[in-house]
Order: C-alpha cells, then sequence, then structure tokens
C-alpha cells in the first residue's frame, strides 16, 4: 500500500506472493480504511480477474464489507452459474458466508433459483 502513495504503481502478480486473491483482499481492506479509492478499484478489478470457485465466497464478503458494488455484482453472477455453485456450497468458506451475511445468501439464493 505505502509503495502505491508514493509511487502510484501497483505492484506486478508476483510480487503478491504465493497467495495472490488473498493478498489482494488485504489490500482492498487497507484501501478502504485510508479511502484510497483508486487502489481500491485496482484491488477490485485483478480480483476479478482472478475469480475461482476456492475464492468466491470469501471476496463476496470482502466486496460486501468494503462497499465495492461492482465486485459483488461480478461475484454473484461468477456464483450463479450452475456448476460454479454446485462447487461452491460444499467449500468451508460458503458456510461462514451464510451465517455472517444472510442478505448475501439470500441474494445468491434467488439468483440460483431462476437458474
Amino acid at each position: 500500500m505505502l509503495r502505491f502513495i508514493y509511487t502510484d504503481s501497483f505492484p506486478a502478480d508476483n510480487e503478491l506472493g504465493d497467495s495472490t486473491a488473498d493478498m489482494l483482499q488485504h489490500l482492498l481492506a487497507a484501501a478502504d480504511r485510508f479511502a484510497l479509492d483508486r487502489l481500491k478499484l485496482i484491488c477490485s478489478l485483478k480480483l476479478i480477474e482472478n475469480i475461482s470457485v476456492d475464492s468466491v465466497d470469501s471476496i463476496l464478503v470482502c466486496a460486501e464489507t468494503y462497499d465495492c458494488p461492482e465486485l459483488k455484482i461480478k461475484f454473484l453472477d461468477f456464483f450463479a452459474v450452475e456448476k460454479n455453485v454446485k462447487e461452491a456450497v460444499f467449500t468451508d468458506g460458503f458456510a461462514i458466508l451464510v451465517q455472517k451475511f444472510p442478505s448475501l445468501a439470500a441474494e445468491l439464493r434467488r439468483r440460483v433459483v431462476n437458474l
């Protein structure tokens, strides 16, 4: 985050470590806390590029927590695809998502019913 503040440059993917999605979520949280809207947008776009069944639940929580509507919509759309929902509901993170964010669970349920 400090590099972005001082140089206005975003680190390359290989500089984010082994878990790119986790690091992007942490950066997004920091960007939200310090009102770095451009960094927040870049993190959102990078998370959309790295979408996967394993990360959809944690990123949905992140999008909801840090008010990223575009990120939320993209991940809800990804989740609503029949093959993705069948895989994602069996992840540990999905159970946490349902318990801690019932509004997100209800929205997911509405989208899945329309399949």
